[in-house]
């Protein structure tokens, strides 16, 4: 699962072929990049562990901005981590009405009546 934290939207300038962000040569064609190439993206809040954290334990849906904007994954990895956060936040927002609508409003009805 190494590629998933590694992966950049970076791509050989001759040969157009995709390359993690840390690529000093391309693999493909063996060209030497200039250290410019390479996306720099010191932000810590770009860094995919943090990203994830904030999506799946903070914020859930609203963490997605964050990773739509953060260049560090692949616009694949993003489709993938938007619908896992789009399940995730629904069955988050269906555990909160059963707790509600079939746990406690039963007993408050119950308290209710006995008042």
């Amino acid at each position: 699962m190494g590629w998933f934290w590694r992966t950049c939207p970076m791509q050989c300038p001759k040969c157009k072929h995709k390359l993690v962000s840390e690529a000093r040569f391309c693999h493909h064609c063996g060209l030497e990049l200039p250290p410019d190439t390479a996306v720099r993206t010191s932000e810590w809040y770009y860094e995919p562990v943090f990203v994830l954290l904030t999506i799946f334990l903070v914020l859930a849906i609203f963490g997605l901005p964050l990773l739509w904007k953060s260049p560090r994954f692949s616009p694949t990895q993003k489709v993938l981590v938007s619908l896992a956060t789009v399940i995730y936040t629904g069955i988050i927002i269906w555990l909160i009405y059963y707790l509600v609508a079939v746990i406690f409003l039963p007993y408050y009805n119950q308290m209710k009546n006995l008042l």
